[in-house]
């Protein structure tokens, strides 16, 4: 408790990691929406829709459930804390040993291997832009990539990212309506882009998977019953807290954190749009890079530049928030407050701009490593699967303690790195099970970490009083939380049939 006070008082980089000022809802809602949209996001869709058709989309769609739950929930109570990081939350809410261990655990794990896969997934999805653009070489558009990063790490604070943010938004909303206007053309108009898109296969555009695939439908109902809680940013930690302590009052948190969730519910149908539009062009047996090799094959050669920068804003406003938070665990939880305290602010400041810059090159490394952002984004929602509940749980149940989120943490990212090098030494293990092994390993995933969490939270002590009742402070009362979780649910489920009920509009017309 004391590193947190100490923390609150000092309130050190604030121009890097924490922003001072209070911010209207509006910017603050759009600085939200630019941190959960991603540049990798037509490419993902674009190689789903070419393995699996429209059904297979219910790998994200699922996530809409639960996307009211931190706006109405969580989001007002992150409000009321003053932390830097998120990770002082830790220190807040458990107590003892445990908190400290988790607390430096969590400060390595998220803010350097997480942060550093996250960042691979978007250097990987923009190497794509200058390899097909440029004509670079896999490796070369990169390590280009890489070398931004760590160029950008060199001016990336907090302090400037709300007015950036807007900015961005604006440049890569013009790009999204140039590109529509341009690939519409390309591809004779929306009804002769569902002909090509189903030709060969007229249950393409279904919503459902087809009929008598088993293995198909099973994964569906895995999708709908593990995935909506895993496709979301657990509890509303992450880079997304500092734009809730940075927006004033309860309402105005709640508009700000919703200004995303509706803006993604149309941007996802637009892009989906402009997907389906890219493999009609190209007519032919594509992939996750097809989306680019489209866009590019559609656009004037004038246009194409200014498609390219509307990428690169996306871009760049994602991985700058990305590495802002990993460097802050790294940095604020972990080098100033157990190894070098009381330095200058100075050499903070040089230290923390030379974390975003090691996160850049270990995140160029993973990109080397990986070719399908599908496969990157699988991993990432397996090990959310096992401990999303537990982050979601523990502001309600007050009896989970620092080591049962711990043991979450290890057990779900340990599951999931087994069972990844089971399915490459034995890829037809599950070739004729009722389920494929992605829904295998979802469901192992879960209920492994779920045992043992609670397991432990029952073989352990639990918090003291003391820090329990300082965290009841900030809770409201038990009815409001219950109405206003069920008020969510209710709201997600309503986004996701909203979300049905346009695609069979796009899609069925007719």
């Amino acid at each position: 408790m004391a590193v947190l006070i100490y923390f609150q008082k000092k309130e050190i980089f604030k121009g890097i990691f924490k922003t001072s000022k209070k911010t209207n809802w509006f910017i603050s809602g759009i600085s939200l929406f630019m941190l959960q949209i991603s540049i990798d996001q037509g490419q993902l869709y674009t190689g789903v829709l070419e393995e699996k058709g429209l059904w297979g989309l219910w790998l994200f769609f699922p996530g809409m459930i639960s996307a009211a739950i931190v706006p109405l929930v969580l989001a007002p109570l992150w409000s009321k804390l003053d932390f830097i990081t998120d990770n002082q939350f830790i220190l807040f809410r458990f107590s003892g040993k445990g908190a400290r261990i988790l607390h430096q655990f969590r400060s390595i794990y998220v803010g350097g291997i997480v942060v550093s896969f996250l960042l691979g997934f978007h250097v990987l999805a923009f190497s794509r832009i200058l390899e097909i653009y440029y004509g670079f070489a896999s490796q070369t558009a990169i390590y280009t990539t890489g070398i931004i990063l760590i160029i950008f790490a060199l001016k990336n604070s907090l302090s400037l990212k709300f007015k950036l943010d807007v900015f961005h938004s604006i440049i890569y909303g013009i790009s999204l309506v140039l590109l529509f206007y341009y690939l519409y053309s390309a591809s004779g108009g929306w009804e002769n882009t569902l002909i090509k898109f189903n030709s060969g296969n007229s249950e393409k555009s279904n919503l459902l998977p087809p009929t008598g695939l088993a293995q198909e439908w099973n994964l569906l109902f895995v999708f709908i019953g593990i995935q909506w809680w895993s496709a979301q940013l657990f509890d509303g930690g992450g880079p997304e807290m500092s734009r809730f302590t940075a927006t004033k009052g309860k309402w105005n948190v709640i508009k700000a954190s919703m200004t995303p969730i509706i803006l993604q519910l149309f941007l996802s149908i637009l892009v989906i749009m402009l997907s389906v539009m890219t493999i009609s062009i190209q007519n032919t047996t594509g992939s996750e890079a097809g989306f680019i090799k489209g866009i590019f094959n559609a656009v004037p050669e004038w246009i194409a530049p200014f498609c390219v920068i509307g990428f690169f804003a996306i871009f760049i406003t994602t991985t700058e928030s990305l590495m802002n938070w990993g460097a802050s665990f790294l940095v604020v939880d972990l080098y100033e407050t157990y190894l070098y305290k009381n330095k200058t602010e100075n050499h903070y400041t040089k230290i923390s701009f030379g974390s975003m810059a090691i996160l850049s090159i270990i995140a160029l490394i993973i990109a080397l490593n990986f070719d399908n952002l599908q496969d990157l984004i699988k991993v990432i929602f397996s090990i959310s699967a096992g401990v999303a509940p537990i982050y979601i749980l523990r502001w309600f149940w007050l009896r989970i303690n620092a080591w049962s989120q711990l043991s979450a943490m290890l057990t779900s990212g340990i599951c999931t790195l087994i069972f990844h090098l089971y399915v490459s030494v034995y890829p037809d293990s599950f070739r004729l099970s009722p389920l494929n092994a992605y829904s295998w390993q979802l469901i192992i995933v879960t209920t492994t970490t779920t045992i043992v969490w609670i397991s432990v939270m029952f073989l352990t002590a639990p918090d003291d009083n003391s820090t329990l009742t300082k965290f009841r402070t900030i809770l409201p009362p038990k009815k409001q939380l219950l109405k206003s979780f069920s008020l969510a649910l209710l709201i997600g489920i309503g986004l996701l049939c909203l979300n049905l009920l346009l695609l069979k509009w796009v899609f069925f017309r007719n």
